[in-house]
This record gives structure tokens, sequence and C-alpha cells, in this order.
């Protein structure tokens, strides 16, 4: 009886998507809009914009960084990205979202990655 239970708990587990932001961070969100963060070379973090807005695909002011963008199976209502830390230098990461809804107004996100 227990090792049936443990294999339904562990087919749960392994069909949840995994939402993981880098560890002892907080993810990036839209409302982080206007802020500054600092990376050292080689940290990474994790970006996420609501699906409540269509936001273009963010841009980047430099080479400081890298953003790789997550896929899931499962849509958790966010895209997401990882920021990689590259290389010493400021860069800033741009998109603007269009609401997906009548009654939302259009969002401009921007936020600086200090790596140092």
């Amino acid at each position: 009886m227990t090792r049936i239970a443990s294999s339904v708990v562990a087919v749960a587990l392994a069909a949840t998507p995994a939402v993981a932001a880098a560890p002892g961070r907080a993810p990036i969100t839209q409302a982080s809009s206007g802020k500054t963060f600092h990376l050292a070379r080689g940290q990474s973090a994790t970006l996420r914009l609501s699906n409540r807005w269509h936001w273009s695909e963010p841009s980047l002011s430099s080479r400081a960084v890298a953003l790789t963008q997550v896929e899931y199976f499962i849509d958790p209502g966010f895209r997401e990205w990882t920021i990689r830390a590259r290389r010493r230098g400021l860069a800033t990461i741009r998109s603007y979202g269009r609401p997906n809804c009548s009654s939302c107004t259009a969002r401009r996100f921007r936020v600086t990655i200090v790596v140092g």
C-alpha cells in the first residue's frame, strides 16, 4: 500500500511544472520595473512577465548579461527568462506589454542589471 501511495506522489510531482527561481533570489517581475539589480559575474536571476499582458521580446542594451527563455509544457501564467551575468558592466532589459483585457493599460518594463 505505501509503495503505491509513494508512486502516486512521485507521478504527481513529475507532472507539476517546475517553477524555479534562482536560489535565494526572488524573481524579477513587471512590478520591479525601474529598479536596479546587482549580479556577480556567473550569477543568474529569473525574469517573469505576467500573461495578463502580451509582452514584446525583451531587448538588451549590452552584452553584460544573456537572456534565455524558459519553455514550459503547461502554461504557468507567465513568460520566463533566465538572466545570466556574463561580464562586468550595465545592461538594461526592456519590454512593452499590450493589455490582454479591455480595461487594462499598456505597460513599459525596464530594469537595469549591474554586473560586478
